[in-house]
């Protein structure tokens, strides 16, 4: 059987405060993460292709580069635009990608006044 050992005087002392950042007003930004296949061996023409059709909201990463398929798999992070809008995006600008798993979530942010 567990007993409490805490007194009132400690108990007291255990209240928990807000921290700065708690009170500080946050914005939410969505988050769109994707993987997009390209053909090609190298990355630097779908890095192009990708930075034009999403813009500089995007963040990219280079997840594998296959020589005896030729293609190149990216990892997309778009922020401020919605899952529908990046696939559009995508499909209107790359007429030979693969779209692969994708999710959309959202990244807090403090308000900028």
């Amino acid at each position: 059987m567990l007993t409490s050992l805490a007194t009132s005087d400690t108990a007291a002392s255990c209240t928990v405060r807000p921290t700065r950042r708690a009170n500080q007003a946050q914005r939410v930004v969505p988050l769109v993460i994707i993987d997009v296949i390209v053909p090609g061996t190298s990355s630097a023409n779908g890095r192009r292709a990708l930075h034009a059709a999403l813009g500089d909201d995007l963040r990219l990463y280079v997840v594998t580069v296959d020589q005896q398929h030729e293609c190149v798999t990216f990892r997309v992070e778009v922020t401020s635009r919605t899952l529908d809008d990046v696939i559009a995006l995508l499909t209107a600008t790359l007429d030979r990608a693969v779209l692969g798993r994708a999710r959309a979530t959202v990244i807090r942010h403090p308000r900028d006044y």
